[in-house]
């Protein structure tokens, strides 16, 4: 089979993973890009995008005529759209769309320990998987993307418990657990290169893990960028997911996964270091896949030097 060179994706506004693989694939001639967006969005794309505006994501017909002629969707929604995954799915197989790639963008999914933590989004994302596309295999492919902790991204939203702003961290435990990390970019690198590789990609989670690290690790070397001592602020981890995860069963309170989706990253437990857990496959291992080597070090210098340019 050739490479799926097609490309269309639902959910990629704003500035996250399909804002990067938009100008991935723009960046690569071999691909021609559209976009489904609602037909509200007020979105803009770059002029080589096609935009395509659905008025009702639930409109079978509408969905098929927007996905003729398409090798691959994309889906970047947030848990907020999950269930329109299914309609796209459906739609996909009656336009002949050979793959699909849903929203994981996370971990591994079909643990259930990350099940059992996160209900509302792992445990949510791994049943689309069991139940929605496993079963028809046959007719359409599918491709998870295991890409872990954006730490670009995280950086810029202290999603880990490190403030580069106010020089201070929440090391959970003692920070020491090792986790899998990678960027925004290198993300959508990587799924250029699965498409480019359909059949040694076909029907399965694709592990990304171009280094391992941990919260120790980037405090230190955020410290050797910026030149200060990062301040420890006292916090129970274990205390904070009990206390989450008692909010998601009581309440259904999707505040939840502020707690629940950081604990996957940085407690040891939910092997989010894909290779130390020796998950399978992994991106870096396959050879087929031609991935550039990036690492904690120079992301946290890149991420430092793109904060003190916007500063002068």
């Amino acid at each position: 089979m050739s490479s799926l060179s097609k490309v269309a994706l639902f959910g990629a506004g704003g500035t996250n993973i399909g804002y990067h693989l938009i100008r991935t694939f723009l960046a690569d001639d071999t691909f021609e890009v559209t976009v489904l967006a609602r037909s509200g969005s007020t979105t803009s794309y770059p002029p080589a995008v096609e935009l395509v505006k659905i008025n009702d994501f639930e409109d079978h017909e509408e969905l098929v005529q927007a996905l003729k002629g398409q090798d691959v969707l994309i889906s970047c929604v947030g848990p907020g759209a999950f269930a329109v995954q299914n309609h796209l799915v459906e739609a996909c197989l009656e336009a002949e769309v050979t793959r699909f790639i849903p929203t994981e963008w996370g971990f591994d999914n079909d643990d259930p320990a990350c099940r059992e933590l996160c209900p509302s989004v792992f445990g949510a994302k791994g049943k689309f998987v069991d139940e929605v596309l496993r079963p028809k295999e046959g007719n359409l492919e599918w491709t998870a993307v295991a890409s872990s902790i954006w730490l670009d991204w995280a950086l810029d939203t202290k999603f880990l418990g490190i403030d580069p702003e106010t020089h201070t961290v929440r090391y959970w435990r003692d920070g020491s657990a090792k986790w899998s990390a990678t960027t925004l970019p290198y993300t959508a690198a990587a799924v250029v290169q699965i498409l480019r590789n359909p059949h040694d990609t076909a029907n399965k989670r694709i592990f990304l893990s171009p280094f391992e690290t941990s919260q120790r690790e980037v405090v230190a070397e955020l410290e050797r960028r910026q030149g200060v001592e990062y301040n420890v602020i006292p916090f129970d981890a274990d205390e904070e997911v009990a206390a989450a995860k008692k909010k998601w069963i009581t309440e259904k309170d999707m505040g939840s996964i502020y707690v629940t989706i950081p604990a996957a990253v940085l407690l040891a437990e939910y092997e989010a270091a894909f290779q130390i857990a020796a998950k399978s496959p992994i991106a870096e291992k396959m050879e087929s896949l031609k991935l550039p080597q990036i690492s904690a070090a120079e992301v946290v210098q890149g991420w430092v030097g793109s904060i003190d340019s916007v500063k002068t």
